[in-house]
């Protein structure tokens, strides 16, 4: 017994900090408001409630069934759909990081410049080309880092991840101060329409993006061994987590509504982070200057820790999981640090490549961020797609395999991964074509100066996917017929 209980070290409290580190990300918020204004704030109330608690349940039976495993989501696709399909599933993982680099790499520097000059210094006609280029120089340089070792990292991602949090949450007080304490006036009025979503393209769109804000609750389903009280205490916590980080990014909606007014909002994805920080300081007396670096700063060291760890995490991950001989030994050739070199040059070379095609054909910073960001938002959906179908796999096929919590009786799980399959492939499917006002302006030569090729974006997106897709298919279906010769 003593043995059994020896990793139950991490109470309720450090959970829910991990579970709220790990999902809650305040950017998203403004990101969220760019695009659809208040609606934000029912978007997020069906993301937690139908996508997000939900998920958190059925990620904590699949750790319950793969108790005695530790890789997580390479485990629990493996235990129902077998080995090609988690090997596939793993893959979505590691290659969807591909094309989050291509959002992260540009706000880092905006973040960067923001904090030493106190402005974006990337606008102008040329600002996504040398955003792009200077993007590519970055990635290189992490990578190079990478290799090195990066154990220093862990301690500059703490720092800035627990500021990013309390960054949120400050705005979200001080911003209700300002409306019930010094009794001004909402910024954007609060009715009905204007919180009822427009059911269009872009709404449906950006839920793409709501979904990827409340996502990353699997990667906190690999630690339900180390939760003090085992599997019942990490529902509790994981539920209860969910509500908080839920309510989080409502308030956190309805605080950017009640300071900023909608004209500061529209479209300004580059500097919206900014100036409506500098909107909030200005109601307190804080110069612009102060605030903006101070945000800068914060923003800027959190994402050079998540670039570093992202970097070298997933590449090491994914070549450790996946059968020796599935990529050639060129590939998985590790250093004294134990980091497939190899691989990682590849990857950069990957990144470079799709950060330099979108920057050669959009002209406007706005556009170019816009586009990285729901790139990243749709391919973000294709590794949980992945765990749905394994997990309705689960619950129709195998619902006898041992485990100490279920999600509901049989019937239940089925029907609940069902429809959030059906959400999640809807979803997807908006998030990756383009709006079809865009493409018949495309074809008929209409289209809005500074706006993104939609026909340009939509082969991106596609040609992206399945090219990855594919490689991994058909090194997947090689590996076979090799282990089907040996024998």
């Amino acid at each position: 017994m003593e043995k059994s209980n020896s990793r139950e070290r991490l109470g309720a409290a450090a959970l829910m900090m991990m579970t709220f580190s790990a999902v809650f990300a305040f950017p998203s918020i403004i990101n969220n408001s760019i695009q659809i204004g208040l609606a934000t704030i029912p978007a997020y109330i069906f993301g937690s409630v139908f996508y997000f608690l939900p998920f958190i349940l059925m990620i904590a039976e699949f750790a319950s069934a793969n108790s005695g495993k530790e890789s997580g989501v390479h485990s629990w696709l493996e235990c129902v759909l077998g080995p090609k399909w988690a090997f596939l599933g793993a893959w979505t993982y590691f290659f969807v990081n591909l094309f989050y680099f291509c959002s992260l790499l540009p706000q880092t520097l905006i973040y960067g410049s923001y904090a030493f000059v106190g402005r974006n210094v990337f606008s102008g006609d040329n600002g996504t080309r040398i955003i792009a280029l200077i993007s590519v120089v970055l990635f290189w340089l992490a990578t190079y880092v990478c290799i090195k070792g990066v154990s220093w990292i862990s301690k500059v991602t703490g720092f800035a991840g627990s500021a990013r949090l309390l960054m949120g949450v400050i705005f979200v007080i001080l911003a209700f101060v300002v409306i019930f304490g010094f009794g001004e006036a909402p910024a954007q009025e609060f009715t009905m329409q204007s919180i009822t979503p427009k059911f269009n393209w872009t709404f449906f769109m950006t839920m793409a993006w709501v979904l990827q804000a409340v996502g990353g609750g699997e990667s906190i389903g690999v630690y339900i061994k180390d939760v003090k009280g085992g599997n019942k205490t990490f529902v509790k916590i994981m539920i209860l987590s969910t509500v908080v980080v839920g309510v989080m990014y409502v308030l956190g909606a309805v605080a950017v509504g009640l300071v900023v007014p909608s004209d500061v909002l529209a479209g300004n994805f580059s500097n919206g982070i900014f100036d409506i920080f500098k909107i909030l300081a200005g109601k307190f007396g804080i110069p612009n200057g102060v605030i903006v670096r101070l945000v800068g700063v914060i923003l800027f060291l959190g994402n050079l820790g998540s670039l570093a760890l992202w970097t070298a995490a997933p590449v090491k991950v994914f070549f450790s999981e996946i059968p020796e001989g599935v990529f050639g030994k060129w590939l998985v050739k590790t250093n004294e640090e134990g980091n497939p070199t190899n691989a990682l040059f590849v990857q950069g070379i990957v990144v470079t490549i799709l950060l330099v095609i979108p920057a050669l054909g959009i002209g406007n910073m706005d556009s170019f961020l816009e586009m990285l960001i729901n790139m990243t938002a749709a391919t973000s959906l294709l590794p949980v797609l992945f765990l749905i179908a394994a997990y309705i796999g689960l619950r129709w096929k195998k619902d006898d395999m041992k485990r100490d919590f279920k999600f509901g009786n049989r019937g239940f799980g089925i029907a609940a991964g069902i429809f959030l399959m059906a959400v999640f492939v809807f979803v997807f499917f908006m998030s990756t074509f383009p709006e079809p006002t865009l493409l018949k302006q495309a074809i008929a030569g209409t289209l809005p100066a500074g706006v993104a090729n939609p026909i340009g974006t939509l082969a991106y997106n596609v040609v992206g996917i399945v090219v990855f897709v594919g490689l991994a298919w058909i090194c997947w279906n090689r590996y076979e017929k090799k282990q089907k010769a040996a024998k």
